[in-house]
């Protein structure tokens, strides 16, 4: 094959390639543009707490739709009674979530979910074995 011919070859294929893109391009734009909602996005706010209400009752009411973690810190409120200062021993909070696993969606307790709520700022534990609340607990209802 001579160099002419090569060259010729060449130009087509790039011809054919740029005609592609350009349709690719075209494809590509939106046909319908939707406009940005301009209304603001609807916070939850965390209902009002009962925490007068007996804990299994408390449970059931609340936990709905809930992860393990968000379980945890739940139930570590309704422990302490929101009180932010409180300090709660985790076998307590176990004992307490195993005999509610029919409440939990059969959830067995998971060491797992006290470090995820602590990693999210929902917990702490100042000292080893003891949780207490943080100021936002309540963005587990969010």
């Amino acid at each position: 094959m001579d160099i002419e011919k090569l060259v010729s070859l060449l130009q087509e294929i790039k011809a054919l390639s740029d005609e592609c893109l350009a349709s690719l391009d075209e494809s590509a734009k939106p046909r319908h543009v939707m406009k940005q909602s301009t209304a603001p996005s609807r916070v939850r706010k965390p209902p009002d707490l009962d925490f007068d209400k007996p804990i299994r009752p408390f449970i059931k009411q609340y936990s709905k739709d809930m992860s393990g973690p968000e379980r945890f810190t739940l139930l570590l409120a309704r422990l302490v009674g929101g009180d932010l200062k409180k300090q709660v021993q985790l076998k307590e909070v176990e004992r307490h979530w195993n005999t509610m696993t029919s409440l939990m969606d059969r959830m067995e307790f998971n060491r797992f979910f006290p470090s995820q709520a602590k990693d999210r700022d929902w917990v702490e534990s100042k000292k080893r074995g003891s949780y207490n609340l943080r100021p936002n607990w309540k963005e587990i209802f969010k």
